[in-house]
C-alpha cells in the first residue's frame, strides 16, 4: 500500500470536490456537457433474455495527471501518481445531475 503525504491527500480530495461542484453547479444543457466536458464514456452492460441492459455508464472528464471519472452510481473517482480517492457524492444537485445524464445517455444507446 502507498502511503500518501498530506499535500497529496489535500490535492486528492480538492480534486474530487471540483469534480462534486461542477456536477452539482451545472444548469445547461447535458448534451453540451457531454460533448465539451467528458473525454470518454463506458457502458458497463449484461445480457439477459436476449437483451443488452446497462448496467452504469463511466464517464472520463480528466486524463493523464489527475485522471478523474464518475459513475451513474454515484461514485467519483480520482487517480495521480499510484493514488486513489474515491468516495460516493450525496449532493442531491450532483445526484440530479448524474440521473440526467444517464437519462441522456440512455435515450443515445436506444437510437
Amino acid at each position: 500500500m502507498v502511503l500518501r503525504t498530506e499535500d497529496e491527500q489535500r490535492e486528492l480530495l480538492r480534486i474530487w470536490d471540483a469534480q462534486e461542484r461542477e456536477l452539482a453547479e451545472f444548469t445547461g444543457n447535458i448534451a453540451d456537457y457531454l460533448e465539451q466536458e467528458v473525454l470518454e464514456i463506458k457502458r458497463e452492460q449484461y445480457l439477459s433474455d436476449g437483451k443488452w441492459l446497462t448496467t452504469k455508464y463511466l464517464l472520463v472528464t480528466g486524463l493523464g495527471g489527475p485522471h478523474v471519472e464518475f459513475d451513474t452510481d454515484n461514485k467519483i473517482s480520482v487517480f495521480w501518481a499510484g493514488r486513489k480517492q474515491e468516495y460516493m457524492t450525496h449532493d442531491p444537485r450532483a445526484v440530479r445531475t448524474i440521473d440526467a445524464i444517464r437519462e441522456e445517455l440512455d435515450v443515445l444507446a436506444a437510437n
